[in-house]
């Protein structure tokens, strides 16, 4: 019996070396009144801090009050200024454009006037030179410096008397220049450059002759650009006649 006891309690004993802890469980209403407690005391803290930690900033006085609209009054005028300021840029812009425009028509129209006076001139060479000898001439050149080295070139070519045939034959322009720093002339190459101001946007290349053919008169004029540091001295024309080798008339002119 006593044996039997003893198995028994082996069997079911609890052993010295294992430590069991039992933990109670508080009920539900507990936890719920100590986070509702916790979330009073949050928004009290909270609340205090709002109140008395950072005040609300004093009421403005009449004085801060009416410096402000006085500022916003400003503000607005300082904006509707802005506006009108860009729109008369913009007008001032649009005037200086159109200004620009008139003054760019008027030149040309000037020009134009300077050419047809001219054209008249040459008109009235021609009349008066109708019944005189017959045959081509050289009956105008001129020669003008512009800027950064260029020059312009003015040929009148005009048949006298009373042609029954066109003149047909090429042109040939020559120059000599020399330093501007002093020296002996000498025969330089002539570069033609674009015309601005010409009656057709082709630039001719003035190494070759020039075609011509008329049967009263042609006008001939460009502009070429002489080497850098060189100075036009004379300005050379020579006419040939078709088929021909040697120059029919030549006219030279002499610059200072």
């Amino acid at each position: 019996m006593k044996t039997l006891r003893r198995r028994l309690s082996s069997l079911f004993a609890v052993s010295a070396r294992h430590n069991i802890a039992i933990r109670r469980t508080r009920p539900r209403w507990q936890q719920g009144l100590v986070a509702a407690l916790i979330l009073i005391a949050v928004i009290a803290v909270t609340w205090w801090l709002a109140r008395y930690a950072f005040p609300p900033p004093p009421p403005l006085t009449a004085e801060q009050i009416s410096a402000q609209e006085r500022e916003n009054t400003l503000n607005d005028e300082l904006a509707d200024m802005r506006r009108r300021n860009a729109s008369l840029e913009s007008e001032l812009s649009m005037r200086e454009g159109s200004q620009t425009t008139l003054t760019q028509h008027a030149e040309a129209l000037e020009q134009e006037n300077t050419q047809l006076k001219e054209e008249l001139t040459y008109l009235q060479k021609l009349v008066a030179d109708a019944t005189r000898e017959a045959g081509a001439k050289i009956q105008d050149v001129r020669l003008d410096p512009q800027a950064n080295r260029t020059y312009r070139y003015r040929i009148l070519l005009v048949q006298g008397g009373n042609p029954k045939s066109d003149f047909e034959g090429t042109v040939k322009l020559l120059a000599s220049a020399s330093a501007s720093s002093g020296g002996a002339a000498r025969a330089i190459p002539l570069e033609a450059v674009p015309d601005k101001n010409g009656a057709t946007d082709a630039t001719p290349d003035l190494a070759a002759p020039l075609p011509v053919k008329f049967k009263y008169y042609q006008r001939l004029e460009g502009v070429f650009r002489v080497p850098d540091g060189m100075k036009v001295q004379q300005f050379t024309v020579q006419v040939f006649k078709k088929g021909s080798s040697s120059p029919a008339i030549t006219r030279s002119i002499n610059l200072k």
